[in-house]
């Protein structure tokens, strides 16, 4: 086991838990599976967290499911056509430092851009720590 004084067990673990149901602007229902990869990697990018894995799949005969997973945790989400809605989560932890700003940072980029505006009202927000 690693062991690292700053992150011992009397600091223990926090983590932030943002999620959300958006409406789809229109031109998200042109997106494939790629796009939405690609989409989630630049974001969590942009606000400076760590892509490390990622996985898509289409549904027959709609919708697509797609999770990028982090050094910090991970982000997915669940588009809906027939209902016109994208469902996200996202799961941030501190390590080394706080993420929760970046988290944060995410949720108001993926509003924009998957609905069209900057209205962060759909977000529920939980911290865990342990």
């Amino acid at each position: 086991m690693v062991s690292n004084p700053s992150l011992n067990s009397s600091s223990g673990l926090k983590s932030h838990h943002l999620s959300a149901v958006l409406t789809a602007a229109p031109e998200i229902f042109e997106w494939t599976e790629t796009e939405f990869l690609s989409f989630l990697k630049d974001s969590v990018q942009n606000v400076g967290l760590k892509a490390v894995g990622e996985l898509a799949f289409t549904f027959e005969p709609q919708g697509i499911s797609a999770v990028v997973l982090l050094e910090e945790s991970h982000i997915a989400l669940h588009f809906w056509p027939e209902k016109g809605k994208i469902s996200v989560d996202i799961h941030v932890c501190d390590y080394q430092q706080n993420n929760r700003n970046k988290a944060e940072k995410l949720a108001q980029l993926l509003t924009l851009n998957i609905s069209g505006n900057g209205n962060s009202d759909s977000w529920h927000y939980l911290a865990i720590s342990g």
